[in-house]
């Protein structure tokens, strides 16, 4: 029978932090499980507020074990220069472990790598391709973010070609996902008819998703607005 902890108490809370490390070295160093290594980095970092033991153990498992969480942890840790060598930042090593979550299907690599892509010292023409690309494939992987932002650069002909048909279908797929600037996007698609039929009916079903989405939403942000 599993041990019972008070956690309410300070030693047993201790104990309990203890056993849950115990078990999380034990399913990393030895089952070889990639989950496992990825929960004791995380508690590393997370828990143990060490990020110089962690940071090594996501580059590992995401090396040695192509296991996307922890690559796109490395990444972060690359980007923000904490738990890598010198704790320096690396944007170039940063752009490659996120590219690799990606390639290992996790969507907020994808996303995470289109934004490198396209800050101002990266921004060439093929790097803008490769971005649309990565969150094109971000979107697919069900982003809601990449999706509204994807919509927004086909609506205003931002990096590709405008293409209002495009714009629709993946702001329906963002609202789908509950972003909630997707969904505003496509109410208003809907009421002028970009991309789409006009549809009134349909117009407001995407508006009132909105509002719940910006209510949800201002329960952590109070400040967040739409344009009307």
């Amino acid at each position: 029978m599993a041990r019972s902890y008070d956690l309410t108490d300070e030693k047993q809370t201790k104990e309990y932090l203890r056993d849950v490390e115990i078990e999380y070295q034990f399913q990393c160093f030895d089952q070889k499980e990639p989950d496992g290594c990825h929960r004791l980095a995380e508690f590393r970092e997370n828990v143990r507020k060490n990020v110089d033991a962690a940071g090594p153990l996501f580059k590992e498992n995401c090396d040695s074990k192509n296991y996307p969480k922890s690559c796109y942890k490395y990444g972060q840790c690359l980007l923000t220069g904490k738990g890598v060598p010198g704790n320096k930042v690396d944007l170039i090593s940063a752009l490659q472990y996120y590219e690799k979550s990606c390639d290992l299907g996790l969507a907020g690599g994808c996303f995470n790598a289109a934004q490198l892509r396209m800050t101002d010292k990266a921004k060439s023409q093929a790097n803008v391709d490769k971005a649309v690309a990565l969150l094109d494939k971000a979107c697919n992987l069900k982003d809601g973010e990449a999706c509204y932002r994807l919509s927004a650069f086909y609506l205003m002909g931002t990096f590709v070609e405008k293409n209002l048909k495009k714009a629709f279908e993946v702001a329906k797929s963002g609202c789908e996902l509950g972003n909630m600037f997707a969904c505003n996007n496509l109410s208003l698609m809907y009421r002028h008819g970009n991309g789409t039929e006009k549809n009134q009916t349909l117009s407001l079903e995407a508006r009132q998703r909105t509002k719940e989405l910006s209510e949800q939403m201002k329960k952590k942000q109070p400040t967040v607005s739409l344009n009307e």
